[in-house]
């Protein structure tokens, strides 16, 4: 009677809506801490950057993040004012998960 449905379920968007952020500015990108939950600021006035097949976050000049385009998990905040980005840092070797909030002129 009841039929359900397969919808596919995904924490991440694909390598196609990943690439569309490229330049993407960034107002700042923070990390929290999972032992006291406090936020600490990583970096500020930055930019999402795709090269050589890494999904980079960078700001003042510096890596924030870099990790494989397509093992990096991003999805949209819920009020659209950002992303997370969770992956395999392979600057510091890391499992990191990050917030990255938008620059608002873009």
């Amino acid at each position: 009677m009841f039929k359900k449905s397969k919808k596919v379920s995904t924490d991440s968007m694909s390598v196609k809506e990943k690439l569309a952020l490229d330049k993407r500015p960034l107002k700042y990108v923070t990390e929290r801490d999972a032992e006291t939950y406090t936020e600490r600021r990583l970096g500020e006035n930055g930019a999402v950057n795709i090269m050589d097949g890494d999904f980079v976050l960078v700001c003042s000049g510096k890596d924030i993040m870099r990790c494989d385009i397509d093992k990096v998990h991003v999805g949209f905040l819920m009020n659209l004012s950002g992303m997370t980005v969770k992956g395999l840092d392979k600057n510091s070797g890391r499992e990191m998960s990050v917030i990255a909030y938008f620059a608002d002129k873009f």
